[in-house]
């Protein structure tokens, strides 16, 4: 692959906004990449801050599936012993209701997993 601005010299690498070929004069590194000289440079400085910003909230994720599969299982708990004790006759409802909850919870917890993993 040639330089883009310099057709006649090899290039080292591309831009990472642009895709364009770059020697080594006009490769500018801005981090987590190369970037055209005065055309690129901000648009990569950008894609490298919404990367880190989404490592992060995906690092977090996890955290939140956890939490959410807590709160499904102690409802799902509370909901079927309400039904085994047969809370005001509910147990029709309450004790299916805890299964659909405890297994959200379940469901939760494996993807919460699941992400942290990755």
């Amino acid at each position: 692959m040639r330089c883009f601005y310099h057709q006649d010299v090899e290039a080292v690498g591309a831009c990472k906004n642009c895709g364009r070929g770059l020697c080594a004069a006009c490769a500018l590194d801005v981090g987590n990449g190369l970037a055209c000289p005065q055309r690129c440079e901000e648009e990569v400085r950008s894609l490298n801050r919404m990367i880190a910003r989404n490592k992060t909230a995906y690092q977090k994720t996890s955290g939140a599936y956890v939490r959410v599969a807590a709160f499904y299982a102690l409802v799902g708990v509370g909901f079927f012993t309400a039904g085994l004790l047969d809370w005001h006759g509910f147990a029709w409802m309450l004790v299916p209701a805890g299964v659909i909850f405890l297994v959200a919870g379940i469901l939760h917890y494996v993807t919460g997993r699941r992400f942290e993993r990755e």
